[in-house]
């Protein structure tokens, strides 16, 4: 009977249990990422991961969450869109704290969706919402910032980019958000200089980049300096 009484050691025994029992289940979805994430200079690695949590966590939100995100970096948006809309079904259907916070994530791919299709105001939309909730995420802030200068809103995008905090932002974000301002003020010389810095970081962490926009970028604005000049 000794055994069953309280005192604070086995209180705080019991409490750290609970609490790593919390973490596991809260985490453990997620593992294939955190595997990814230490890829970064390997893409191809990061894609195969977020892949085997499809496949691992085939009927959870996650896995919808982790195949669109492979889906846009692998440029399929309108399949990235569909696994989108199924995870914000499944969110809607088991409305749990989970859920509540994977929504979030789901419509942060979704404005980058809607940011490569080029609907920039349906971008702008989305991520103004998912900012306004967590402007922790400074991805979404990104696609603010450049939807704003794809639709020639200038002034908007760098008051927004005035938003990015100096310490805390990959310097591969900045990169992409500076080359589409320049872009959009007609210094495409810049901002081709700003896509070449950007090449060698790992910037399909960003925005969900991947090589093939950098480079569509590179080529169209390459083309429009030499009219410029």
């Amino acid at each position: 009977m000794e055994l069953l009484d309280l005192n604070a050691t086995s209180v705080l025994c019991g409490l750290a249990v609970v609490l790593m029992t919390a973490f596991i289940r809260l985490h453990w979805p997620f593992r294939f990422q955190y595997i990814g994430s230490m890829f970064r200079r390997k893409p191809d690695r990061l894609m195969r991961w977020l892949e085997a949590s499809y496949r691992k966590n085939r009927s959870r939100s996650v896995a919808m969450l982790d195949k669109s995100t492979h889906e846009i970096m692998s440029g399929n948006y309108e399949q990235a869109e569909q696994c989108v809309a199924e995870g914000l079904a499944l969110c809607k259907n088991s409305p749990t704290l989970f859920h509540q916070a994977m929504i979030h994530y789901l419509f942060y791919n979704l404005s980058t969706i809607y940011f490569y299709q080029g609907k920039y105001k349906d971008a702008l939309e989305v991520a103004f919402r998912v900012f306004e909730r967590d402007n922790r995420l400074f991805n979404a802030l990104g696609v603010i910032i450049c939807a704003y200068a794809r639709m020639g809103e200038v002034q908007g995008a760098w008051e927004m980019y005035q938003l990015l905090p100096q310490k805390r932002v990959r310097v591969e974000l900045r990169l992409f958000c500076l080359a589409e301002i320049e872009a959009a003020k007609g210094d495409y010389g810049r901002a081709v200089h700003y896509l070449h810095r950007l090449i060698g970081q790992h910037y399909f962490m960003t925005m969900h980049l991947n090589h093939e926009q950098i480079e569509k970028r590179i080529s169209e604005w390459t083309k429009a300096s030499s009219h410029v000049g």
